[in-house]
């Protein structure tokens, strides 16, 4: 399962749609720009391409190193010797958590976010590297990540990417039976959910020091509490995640901001009526997998809808998909 993953990352392909977005890339140059200061040692966990370890030698870096363990970091050694950056950064392929410097770092960067943040599980790696060679006193980009959870009404959510595509007749036939199969068979799907969508404002589930952190608290449990705002049908959640990349640098992949490629996550539940003033309370989790792909966390989402006085309990849980 590694080797897939590192072989999906040695094409092209992968590395132009995160060049290509934009709010990823400039909150990233502003955050490093911020952070790094002259003379420090910068490392570049999953360097990709290497334009991090670039913006990093831009900041005033001593030295950075970058490490990697695709084909990609061929790429990186050419392009840093183009535009004249091979004098400070130099790239290692290899796998982070083996890697051995002769000094800790000053800062360490990495874009190890998949979607819903967690998807990939490369923080596992960020933070090895992070609890072994950042110095005493040093920092990492980024810092801090939350994760963020609204329930919606979203009728293209729900049909495109729920059971609600088997509630209606397919070329005549009845398919309405594969609604409870595809209920015990969840996976949350990233996709674009507008803010019309929202039942009730996103909440905070959690908030995840990634410069001291264990790796036990990316693996998540929250509870969350909302008050439905409007009469509508609950299709799901939509979730979203804001890294600070810097004391005033926040990447925020929310409905509200310009959209990034990571978009948002939704996690489709069984459609049911809400009216304004329901209460509803939500217990989510994040597991890691105990059998399939271990980069893909197992999500649990649980809790009751609250009318009258009467709680209407619903369980549901979900695989991470990576694309």
């Amino acid at each position: 399962m590694d080797q897939d993953y590192f072989d999906s990352y040695s094409g092209l392909g992968v590395h132009r749609l995160m060049l290509q977005d934009e709010s990823r890339m400039e909150a990233f140059r502003a955050g490093i720009r911020a952070v790094v200061k002259p003379g420090q040692t910068v490392l570049d966990v999953g360097s990709g391409t290497g334009i991090l370890s670039f913006w990093a030698a831009e900041a005033g870096a001593g030295e950075v190193i970058g490490v990697d363990n695709t084909q990609t970091v061929e790429a990186a050694r050419e392009l840093a010797r183009i535009n004249e950056f091979d004098d400070v950064v130099r790239f290692v392929r290899g796998m982070a958590e083996q890697l051995e410097l002769k000094e800790k770092v000053d800062v360490i960067v990495s874009e190890w976010m998949g979607y819903f943040a967690l998807a990939e599980t490369m923080f596992k790696s960020f933070v090895a590297v992070r609890d072994r060679l950042l110095a005493e006193g040093g920092t990492t980009i980024p810092s801090a990540i939350s994760l963020h959870l609204a329930p919606i009404e979203d009728w293209a959510a729900y049909f495109d990417d729920g059971p609600g595509m088997w509630e209606v007749p397919i070329y005549g036939m009845d398919f309405h039976s594969l609604v409870d199969r595809e209920l015990e068979n969840l996976s949350t799907v990233t996709r674009p959910i507008p803010e019309r969508s929202y039942l009730a404002p996103p909440a905070e589930l959690v908030m995840i020091d990634c410069v001291k952190a264990p790796v036990e608290e990316f693996f998540f449990k929250s509870e969350t509490e909302y008050v439905i705002e409007r009469d509508g049908i609950l299709h799901g959640f939509a979730g979203h995640f804001e890294a600070e990349l810097a004391p005033e640098v926040i990447l925020s992949t929310a409905s509200t901001e310009p959209l990034t490629h990571w978009r948002q996550s939704y996690f489709p539940v069984r459609d049911r009526d809400v009216r304004a003033g329901d209460t509803l309370r939500v217990r989510m989790q994040a597991c890691e997998a105990s059998r399939g792909d271990r980069r893909l966390p197992v999500y649990t989402i649980e809790g009751e809808l609250i009318r009258d006085e009467v709680a209407h309990p619903f369980s549901y849980r979900y695989d991470a998909t990576f694309e």
